[in-house]
């Protein structure tokens, strides 16, 4: 394996685990690092799905394995095409019943979901994906 950049006690740390020692700190401090953090998950995610040869196939171009922050707007496209994806069949499957059964509640007031993000969470909630 490759080495980890957390160590604590001369202990290395799994990413997945990260999240929790920089809360235990300070709160700003995780603010900081988050997004960098799930850029991280992300990758390794996707790394693991496959063999490393699999990986460098989708993440090269012109002969040449691409940079993280190339590998990483590469990945939030697809995810992006994915949500999109989603909410273009929570409409399709839920039809009429789509403005009831995607809502959210702000005050006193219930809207319609908009957001990708939250169309996806609510339709794996509802079709228990």
């Amino acid at each position: 394996g490759g080495e980890s950049v957390l160590t604590i006690g001369n202990r290395t740390i799994a990413l997945k685990h990260w999240p929790d020692v920089y809360r235990y700190g300070k709160a700003r401090q995780w603010e900081g690092i988050k997004s960098r953090w799930t850029e991280w998950r992300d990758v390794v995610s996707q790394y693991r799905q496959s063999t490393p040869n699999d990986f460098w196939e989708v993440f090269s171009a012109n002969g040449s394995r691409m940079k993280f922050t190339a590998i990483v707007a590469q990945l939030r496209r697809k995810r992006k095409a994915e949500k999109e994806n989603v909410v273009t069949r929570a409409h399709e499957e839920f039809g009429d019943m789509f403005n009831s059964k995607f809502t959210y509640r702000k005050g006193n007031e219930t809207h319609v979901m908009t957001d990708p993000s939250a169309i996806t969470r609510r339709y794996q909630q509802l079709t228990e994906i």
